[in-house]
C-alpha cells in the first residue's frame, strides 16, 4: 500500500516538542514500517495554518490523490490536515471518490475500518449542520438590518456616497434618466443618450443593464428589498421572473424617485415586456457573427413592422453586442438574408479556389503541433519544480537549509507554478480538433444544396461546424434604401 505522509507545523508550533517536523516524520516513517507500507511520498508544509485549504504541499497532496497515485494518507494527528469541519469533509469525500483512505496515527480516525467509515457519516452530520447554522443565522441578521432600515452589504447604488447621502449632481441625473424613459423612449436609447450628453456614471458608460437596474431597484424609491428568490427558492437568472420570500420595508436613506413615480415607472415596464415566441434558434449565424469594427459578438436582433393592412411581419438583423448594450460602436445592423448572401458568395469563391482551405488547413494543424510541443514542456518544468521542491524539503528535514530558506525558496517556486499553470489552462483552450480541409470541402460544396431543406437550428448547427469567426463590415454612415442591402462585405473569416 503506498501511502502519502502528510506534515504540517505552523509558525507558533514550531518550537512545540512533538510538533515539528523532524519528529513528525520519524513517527509517521516507523508507522509505515510498522504497517508494512510504502512512503509515495512527503508532503511537508513549514509555517502554515490549518485555517483552510489553500496550502501547497496540500494542494500537490490532492492533485495526487485525483491522478490515482497512492493508496492512503497518513497524518501524525487530525488537526495537521485541517480544523475545520467542513474542509475535512470535502478532503474525505475526495480521498473516498479515488479509493484512497485516511489514517491518524494517533488516534480513532481511521476510514480502513467501520468505525472509520461511521466516523465519515457523522462529519458529514457535523458538516451540514454547521451549514444550515450558519446560513440560518445569516439570514436572521440580514432580515433584522432590512427591518431596521438598513442596506444589508450590498454596495452603495450609484446616487449616494458611502454614508448613503445623496449626490446631487447623480440625483440629477437618475431624474433625467427616468423621464428619458417616461417619455417614450426604450432602455437602449437611454443608455445612448445619457452617454451623448456626457452624463456617465461615474466616467463608465451607461448600458441597457444599468439603465434597468436604476428603474427595477426599489432602492431608489427609499426602499430596500432583501431575499429576492423564486418560488424553488433559487435566485433568478432573469429579472423577469416572478419572485417570492422577499421582503421590502422602507429604508433611512432619502429617496430620489417617490414610491408613487417608483410604481409607475414598473408598471410602464411590465406593460412594454413582451413574451413573443422563442426566435433564439432562428438566429443561423448566432454564435460566429462578429463585429470587424470592435471585435465584439454580433448578437440577433427582431425588428417587427406593420403593414398598411394591419398585419406585422418580422425582419432580422444582427447588432454589435457593444452598440445593443447602449455602448459605442459605428457598426450598422446586418440583414440575416444579407448576412445569408454574403456567406453564399464566398463559398461559391472558395469553390473556385480549393488551395485556400488547404491552406488554412495546414497552418491550423501546424498550429497545433506547435501548441503540443510548447504544452510537453511546461508540463516538463512542472515535473522539475516538484522535484526541486521535494530536494528542498529533504535538504531542510537533514538542517541543510534554514525554514526561511525554505519558506524563500517554496514562494519563488509557487510563483513559477502559478504562470506555468495560467499558460497551460490558455494552450487547453486553443487546442481543438482540426477538421481536415477535405471535411471542410465537403461541407462547403453541399451547404448551398442542403441549405433550404434544413431547419433554422440545422442551419446554425452547420454554420458552426464549418465556421469559427465571421467578421462583417460595412460603412459607418450608410442610408438603408428600400429593397436594397447595405454594402456590407465579410472582413475575416475563420474554419474551424
Amino acid at each position: 500500500m503506498k501511502a502519502a505522509l502528510y506534515i504540517r507545523v505552523s509558525t507558533e508550533e514550531q518550537a512545540k516538542e512533538g510538533f515539528s517536523i523532524t519528529t513528525q516524520k520519524e513517527r509517521l516513517t516507523a508507522f509505515c514500517e510498522s504497517q508494512g507500507w510504502e512512503i509515495y511520498d512527503y508532503y511537508i508544509e513549514d509555517g502554515k495554518s490549518a485555517k483552510d485549504m489553500d496550502r501547497p504541499e496540500l494542494q500537490r497532496l490532492l492533485s495526487d490523490v485525483e491522478n490515482e497515485k497512492l493508496d492512503i494518507v497518513l497524518v501524525y494527528r487530525l488537526d495537521r490536515l485541517t480544523r475545520s469541519v467542513r474542509d475535512l469533509y470535502e478532503l474525505l469525500q475526495t480521498f473516498e471518490q479515488h479509493n484512497v483512505k485516511f489514517k491518524s496515527a494517533t488516534e480513532v480516525y481511521d476510514t480502513t475500518t467501520a468505525m472509520g467509515r461511521l466516523f465519515i457519516t457523522l462529519v458529514a452530520a457535523l458538516a451540514q449542520w454547521e451549514r444550515e447554522n450558519l446560513a440560518e443565522r445569516v439570514r436572521v441578521n440580514m432580515e433584522q438590518m432590512v427591518y431596521e432600515g438598513k442596506r444589508p452589504g450590498a454596495p452603495i447604488p450609484y446616487g449616494y456616497d458611502k454614508d448613503e447621502n445623496v449626490i446631487p449632481e447623480e440625483k440629477e441625473t437618475l431624474r433625467l434618466l427616468r423621464k428619458l424613459y417616461m417619455d417614450g423612449h426604450g432602455t437602449n436609447t437611454v443608455a445612448k443618450k445619457l452617454n451623448q450628453m456626457g452624463r456617465l456614471k461615474r466616467g463608465v458608460e451607461w448600458t441597457t443593464f444599468t439603465v434597468y437596474y436604476v428603474l427595477d431597484n426599489p432602492y431608489y424609491a427609499g426602499l430596500i428589498r432583501w431575499g429576492s428568490k423564486k418560488k424553488n427558492g433559487k435566485y433568478p437568472s432573469k429579472k423577469k421572473e416572478e419572485l417570492v420570500d422577499t421582503i421590502t420595508v422602507p429604508g433611512s436613506h432619502e429617496p430620489i424617485f417617490t414610491v408613487e413615480e417608483y410604481e409607475e415607472h414598473k408598471a410602464e415596464m411590465k406593460r412594454r415586456s413582451f413574451k413573443g415566441y422563442n426566435i433564439k434558434n432562428h438566429y443561423w449565424f448566432k454564435g460566429v457573427a462578429k463585429c470587424h469594427k470592435c471585435g465584439s459578438a454580433m448578437t440577433g436582433r427582431e425588428k417587427r413592422t406593420k403593414r398598411q393592412d394591419g398585419s406585422v411581419y418580422s425582419v432580422l438583423y444582427y447588432i454589435c453586442s457593444r452598440k445593443q448594450s447602449g455602448l459605442t460602436c459605428p457598426m450598422p445592423l446586418i440583414r440575416q438574408e444579407l448576412a445569408e448572401k454574403l456567406i453564399m458568395e464566398h463559398i461559391a469563391e472558395i469553390k473556385l479556389d480549393k488551395k485556400e482551405i488547404d491552406k488554412h488547413t495546414v497552418e491550423k494543424m501546424i498550429e497545433q503541433d506547435d501548441l503540443k510541443k510548447e504544452l510537453d514542456k511546461l508540463n516538463k518544468q512542472l515535473e522539475e519544480i516538484k522535484k526541486r521542491r521535494k530536494k528542498w524539503q529533504y535538504a531542510f528535514v537533514e538542517d541543510l537549509i534554514t525554514a526561511d530558506e525554505l519558506r524563500e525558496r517554496n514562494t519563488e517556486e509557487e510563483e513559477k507554478e502559478r504562470i506555468i499553470n495560467e499558460r497551460i489552462e490558455e494552450i487547453r483552450k486553443e487546442m481543438e480538433p482540426v477538421m481536415s480541409s477535405e471535411e471542410i470541402k465537403n461541407l462547403m460544396f453541399t451547404l448551398p444544396e442542403v441549405w433550404e431543406v434544413l431547419d433554422d437550428k440545422e442551419k446554425n448547427e452547420l454554420i458552426r461546424t464549418i465556421f469559427k469567426r465571421i467578421e462583417f463590415d460595412a460603412p459607418e454612415k450608410v442610408t438603408p434604401r428600400k429593397g436594397k442591402f447595405i454594402p456590407a462585405r465579410l472582413a475575416k473569416i475563420e474554419y474551424n
